[in-house]
């Protein structure tokens, strides 16, 4: 634990020693807080005339403002989390500093959540623009203390699937730049992926003329692959935690994600040893 709480202190701070870690917290506050305004404002214009909106009465402030505010800057992280882990182990192999890394009395998981906290350390400073957001909000809004507390977790747990995604990216190249555009790529595609399978029809497509064993065959393929599209992007599953909404299943798809990547980065530094280099 000790040696694991340097290599994260150490790695932290050299967020803050270069300009990534200023530029990612600096774009990330400009780009939630205009967010913030530009919901905010609209909901008022929504409360004061909803029938100009398609709505009978005041529309609900959880499901038309916080939860597609909260879930914005969790896409948000999405597309700054390669900036935050771009670095983490491919900077090192590209320097030659992981084989000397590596020959410290360091077990491979101490290096690997030494890092993965330390990218999770950049996401709670983010969590403070958030949470000075949600303070405002909930001294003229009459919501549960709870449900901004989960809307913060919702961030907090997508946040960290996309760092370990991104981690996972970095221990698998040598260049930050060839990490950083291919964790960018990654969360990309897993989004409009996403987006189109929203969009694909729900009963079977297979033409009726063809034999029904083929077309239940196709049928059943189909309907799992649309479901596997449809539960693919991150963004789906923190609609409903935004509001306080919490399902075990959506909890556990962001630990199962997390834990997946986190995985896989443990596999990717122990391949050093069969292979013979770093």
């Amino acid at each position: 634990m000790k040696n694991t709480w340097a290599i994260c202190k150490r790695e932290f701070l050299s967020f803050f020693t270069t300009p990534i870690g200023y530029v990612v917290v600096g774009v990330f506050a400009l780009i939630s807080g205009l967010a913030f305004v530009l919901s905010l404002m609209t909901y008022s214009k929504m409360s004061i005339e909803p029938a100009a909106y398609g709505y009978t009465s005041v529309p609900s402030f959880g499901e038309t403002f916080l939860s597609p505010y909260l879930v914005f800057n969790g896409i948000l992280i999405m597309f700054l989390s390669p900036l935050m882990t771009m670095r983490l182990l491919a900077e090192e192999r590209h320097r030659g500093t992981i084989e000397l890394l590596l020959t410290y009395p360091l077990r491979d998981r101490e290096i690997i959540f030494g890092k993965y906290l330390a990218a999770v350390g950049m996401l709670l400073v983010m969590m403070c623009v958030i949470a000075v957001h949600l303070t405002v909000v909930g001294r003229f809004a009459p919501l549960e203390p709870a449900v901004l507390v989960f809307g913060v977790l919702t961030v907090v747990l997508m946040g960290m699937a996309f760092l370990a995604m991104g981690l996972f990216v970095s221990s698998v190249t040598r260049s930050q730049i060839t990490s950083g555009t291919l964790t960018f790529g990654v969360n990309l595609v897993m989004y409009v992926v996403g987006n189109i399978g929203e969009k694909l029809p729900s009963k079977n497509p297979t033409p009726e003329a063809w034999p029904e064993t083929v077309r239940n065959a196709l049928g059943g393929t189909y309907a799992l692959f649309r479901g596997l599209v449809m539960e693919l992007p991150l963004d789906k599953h923190a609609k409903d935690m935004a509001l306080g909404v919490v399902a075990p299943k959506d909890v556990g798809y962001y630990l199962l994600f997390t834990a997946f990547f986190l995985f896989l980065t443990f596999r990717a530094l122990e391949s050093r040893h069969w292979r013979g280099k770093s």
